[in-house]
């Protein structure tokens, strides 16, 4: 098991080191305290932490250029209007089944939340 002794550094700022046993962490330990003076230290066990990954996507709409429109629009004299025989035919819609759920009230499924 990993230890990691903490104890701050000759500028002050915090410092650390990592070891393979405790026995060289309280190594270190004797050596700041004996030697350097430091007091303030302290050793920390390293255990893993269990991870795990899951995908997430996210959906971003890209920037669209929207075209500026005069604010009076000229029709020219020469455009042609299509007739409405010449239009497409719209398919009817189709009515949608409403469920009852268990509670009783009615649902429109999935796409009703």
């Amino acid at each position: 098991m990993e230890h990691a002794v903490f104890y701050p550094g000759p500028d002050g700022a915090p410092a650390f080191r990592r070891f393979a046993s405790l026995e060289e962490a309280v190594g270190l330990v004797e050596h700041l305290r004996n030697v350097e003076g430091v007091e303030d230290v302290s050793v920390q066990m390293l255990t893993p932490v269990p991870l795990a990954f899951r995908a997430y996507y996210r959906v971003e709409m890209p920037a669209a250029e929207v075209p500026v429109v005069p604010e009076q629009a000229v029709v020219p004299e020469e455009a042609v209007v299509a007739e409405p025989a010449e239009m497409a035919e719209i398919a009817p819609v189709e009515p949608v089944a409403v469920e009852a759920s268990a509670n009783g009230k009615h649902s429109l499924g999935f796409f009703s939340h």
